[in-house]
């Protein structure tokens, strides 16, 4: 009998730790669904083109997470890619590749609820190219040649970081377009047997490293972008 008030103080103890618990969990969960009740909900899903992306075809869906917040996945297919020429100009050579974008914004209007109005914020891709065979000319001669040089396919994986500002336009009821830049930096790996010279010649980029069949490159990646889209 002497140990119930202490088994009665432990229990309220558990008992008032648990209340506690679940108030916090009660406001927690009111706070987030008057979150998701301010979001825009005939706007909050964006289907979009990039039309003026070169040498790719992208296009990309936007979702709101949140009334200033939404996370934006990008789909890419690349045909042209620009390698090194004479001087500072470059040369778009055939390509088949695939590109991944994903984007996180924050939208800042306080007239306007996401996805439209002003926004900022980070974005990462990574893409996959093969280039068109005998991408460096190489002459056309037998095994047997003196001048033959048996150099493998050219394949490039990139990765871009990046910093984006834009502002994202409504246009009647479910149209919308977008003007947006960003400027971030960009690594390449390139790869092709017994082509490392050669990659090292026509790869845009500041060589970091380089071997007989590798050549890895840094460099800035300056962005533009465009695009029309559908929100519902």
């Amino acid at each position: 009998m002497r140990r119930s008030p202490a088994l009665f103080l432990l229990f309220s103890c558990c008992f008032l730790i648990c209340s506690v618990a679940h108030a916090q969990d009660t406001e927690q969960e009111r706070e987030d669904r008057m979150l998701m009740m301010n979001i825009d909900r005939d706007h909050d899903k964006t289907i979009k083109i990039h039309p003026l992306h070169y040498g790719e075809v992208f296009v990309s869906y936007e979702k709101v997470r949140s009334p200033n917040i939404s996370n934006e996945f990008g789909l890419s297919y690349f045909y042209k890619i620009h390698l090194k020429d004479d001087g500072w100009l470059t040369e778009a050579r055939d390509v088949m590749g695939i590109g991944l974008r994903m984007s996180q914004r924050y939208y800042t209007s306080k007239k306007k609820s996401a996805p439209f109005g002003f926004f900022h914020g980070p974005m990462f891709s990574y893409r996959f190219i093969v280039f068109e065979r005998n991408v460096f000319d190489l002459p056309d001669v037998p095994p047997s040649d003196p001048d033959f040089r048996y150099v493998g396919r050219l394949y490039q994986n990139a990765v871009d970081l990046s910093y984006h500002l834009g502002y994202q336009f409504q246009l009647g009821r479910h149209f919308t377009t977008e003007l947006s830049g960003g400027l971030g930096g960009r690594i390449k790996i390139a790869n092709a047997t017994n082509g490392g010279d050669l990659i090292e010649q026509n790869i845009i980029g500041h060589v970091v490293h380089s071997d007989d069949g590798a050549v890895v490159t840094v460099g800035p990646s300056p962005q533009l972008n465009f695009s029309i889209g559908y929100s519902f």
